[in-house]
């Protein structure tokens, strides 16, 4: 079971400059991270999900964040991909501003309790406006890291 979301995440699950401009693109380019990696074994049912979860309600959250997530047989275990776009990606947020942090979360099918606590922590991480300000400026994927570590230590 995954306790802290730095468990979730590591330096290949991150990309600082996402080349998305678009919900699809975005949400694409973050699983191909995990798929990639070998977090999940099947990148297209993926994003398919997550697309069909963002048609149900936006994970535009506001603020320029979004929280695209899913449970799904093609993850053996709970992950997490952060990316950065500066200008932003038009996500459907329930602000309509563009979404510049995204932090993509998926988790077996019977994962519920643990997906529910995790959102439920980076929620309260992302009301700390150092912190999302941090994200916004990090220079490398260790200072993601490192941000995520340390706010989880306090």
């Amino acid at each position: 079971m995954i306790e802290r979301l730095s468990d979730a995440l590591d330096a290949a699950t991150i990309t600082l400059a996402l080349s998305a401009r678009r919900k699809p693109d975005a949400v694409r380019e973050l699983v191909d991270l995990l798929a990639r990696s070998g977090r999940v074994s099947q990148a297209d049912q993926v994003t398919r999900e997550i697309l069909e979860r963002e048609r149900l309600a936006t994970t535009g959250i506001g603020g320029g964040i979004a929280i695209p997530h899913c449970l799904t047989t093609s993850a053996e275990r709970t992950w997490m991909a952060f990316g950065r776009s500066i200008p932003g990606v038009k996500f459907d947020a329930v602000d309509r501003r563009p979404v510049e942090l995204f932090f993509l979360m998926v988790g077996p099918p019977g994962a519920h309790n643990e997906h529910l606590r995790l959102l439920s922590r980076l929620s309260r991480l992302l009301h700390d406006p150092g912190l999302k300000e941090s994200l916004r400026t990090a220079p490398t994927v260790g200072h993601v890291l490192t941000l995520f570590a340390d706010r989880e230590r306090s």
